[in-house]
């Protein structure tokens, strides 16, 4: 009777750590399976984060560039104006140049 006492004893014993056994493992997976999750989350707000960065960036640089555009067209502008003006002033000092060799 004592040994099948012990045998139902050792059984039990064996049912339990085999039932706790299987219990921790499914905790520690759904553990897992949440830090996980958690991990996959900060990367995904980190990279996030970082696209607005680089996206902001480049509107930065689209502006800059526009700005950009818009004062070498003015410069471009006013070269043409000063070429114009710089050669109706030759023109000029051609005709004073032809009145000065007539007059001697």
């Amino acid at each position: 009777m004592t040994i099948e006492l012990s045998l139902l004893l050792s059984g039990i014993s064996v049912a339990f750590a085999i039932f706790f056994g299987i219990s921790n493992k499914k905790r520690n997976d759904k553990k897992d399976a949440e830090q996980e999750t958690e991990e996959r989350a900060t990367a995904n707000t980190l990279m996030m984060t970082k696209l607005e960065n680089i996206a902001d960036d480049v509107k930065d640089i689209k502006r800059d560039y526009k700005e950009t555009r818009a004062e070498v067209q003015n410069l471009h502008d006013k070269v043409l104006i000063v070429e114009q003006s710089l050669k109706s002033y030759h023109k000029r000092l051609d005709g004073m140049n032809l009145n000065i060799k007539t007059d001697q």
